[in-house]
Formats: C-alpha cells, structure tokens, sequence
C-alpha cells in the first residue's frame, strides 16, 4: 500500500512537471519567483527586468534597473532596446495575475529570445516578499472620487458634462466602449495628457478600477478635476448584461 501510495504521487509530480515543461515549450517562457530573482540580483546574475507597464506607472515604481516598454509597444520596441536574444529578460506588471506581462512574453519568445521569464505574481508579489522599489517621480496620491455605472449613465443622460475618458488599449476601446467616450491609453497619458481640457470635469475609465486611481491622482496633480468610473469598463459591462438578462425573462 505505501509503495503504490508512493508510486501514486510520483507520477503525479512527474505529469506536474512535464505539464509544466510543456506549457513553457508552447509558450516560449517560464516564471520566476521574487525570492529567485532577488537571489540572482544579489549574487550580481543580473537579468535584464523590464516593465510593462505604462510611462507614468514605471516612473511612479518599478524594480531598480528596470527598462519601461508599455505592452502596447512591446513588439516594436523590444528588438531596439534588448538586441542581445540570448540575455534572460525579466518581465513584469503591477497585477497578480501578470496580463500585460504575459502578453509581452508571447512576443518576447515569438521574436526569437531564449531565456523569457515572467515575474510571478508580478510587482504585487515582489512588494509582499518585503523587496524595494525605486521611483522617479512619485504621483502624490489623492481621493478620487468615484461613480457606480448607474450613477455614470443618468449623469450622462442628463448631460451634466463632463468627458468620459477611456485609457484602455485602442484595442480594447474598439471592442467594446461607452458610447460618447474617448479613447487615450494610459501608455500614452505621459505624452497626451494636454490634450484633455481643463475646462471639464474627466471621467476615467479603465478595465476594472485598478489603474484609474493612479491616473487620476496624476492628472490632478497637473491641475485637472477627475472622477472615475467604479469597478472599470467591468462593471459596466456587468451592469449591462444584468439588465439584457432581466428584460429577457418572460
């Protein structure tokens, strides 16, 4: 009985461990626990982090060393600012889940690197273990207020003013958006953000109410009046298929 209890978990590890090996081989990368990648740092094995995050959130906090290369200019900038294919890249987000950077791992493997590696559970992960960062140019945080998607849709419908500004991806505002919004993504906020009046109230809308904070805390500083919307283009969306789910019921 304990030999093939023993037999059981080997193979169980063993098909964990070629699952795994199977994942980085369709892949094209693996992940790096914040402990491994402190260990290699300390030990002077310097791999080449980069942050995929937009400008503002790179310049707000990153890694120390880090590169800033946005995923929405990921493909097009990686080649130029990391030629060598056979140095390890580090890549990482701000959110557990490590969208961004998975995203930019795919093109990071897909143009030819060998050693691709993503940051597990990404910048949030590396604070937990007790790890620094450095910043550039801190955003003073500040109370935004916020809306619920009801709240956002009578103030609309009553034309209260205000510009409903979407920093998604162009991606994501072509799929899917509130009509009446514009679209200027966060990777770009550094470099656009004169563009939006100042003589309007802004309403920020990001995925799901993680990034809009931290944007809002910026354009503030730079003299504009922000709200956003609570819970992100998510809860809209939830809201939406809430009310198409009752108007079907008999």
């Amino acid at each position: 009985m304990g030999r093939f209890l023993k037999s059981g978990i080997s193979g169980i590890l063993l098909m964990g461990f070629l699952c795994a090996a199977a994942g980085a081989a369709e892949t094209g990368w693996q992940r790096l626990p914040p402990q491994t990648l402190a260990r290699m740092i300390a030990e002077g094995k310097r791999p080449l982090l980069v942050d995929t995050m937009s400008e503002v959130e790179c310049r707000d906090h990153s890694i120390a060393g880090s590169l800033c290369i946005p995923t929405e200019e990921f493909e097009e900038r990686i080649g130029e600012m990391a030629p060598d294919r056979d140095r390890m890249l580090v890549l990482y987000c701000e959110s557990e889940t490590s969208r961004r950077s998975r995203e930019a791992a795919g093109i990071a493997a897909r143009q030819g690197y060998q050693a691709v590696r993503l940051l597990e559970g990404g910048m949030s992960a590396w604070k937990i273990a007790g790890y620094q960062t450095v910043s550039v140019e801190r955003i003073p945080r500040r109370a935004v207020p916020s809306m619920k998607p009801l709240a956002l849709r009578k103030r609309m419908a009553e034309k209260q003013g205000g510009l409903l500004v979407d920093i998604r991806s162009e991606k994501e505002f072509r799929k899917e958006r509130i009509e009446g919004a514009v679209n200027l993504p966060m990777y770009q906020l550094h470099r656009r953000w004169r563009e939006l009046p100042l003589d309007r109230p802004l309403i920020l809308v990001d995925n799901r109410g993680f990034r809009s904070p931290l944007a809002s805390s910026y354009l503030i500083a730079r003299g504009y009046t922000v709200e956003r919307l609570f819970g992100g283009m998510a809860s809209w969306k939830a809201m939406t298929a809430k009310e198409k789910a009752k108007n079907k019921r008999p």
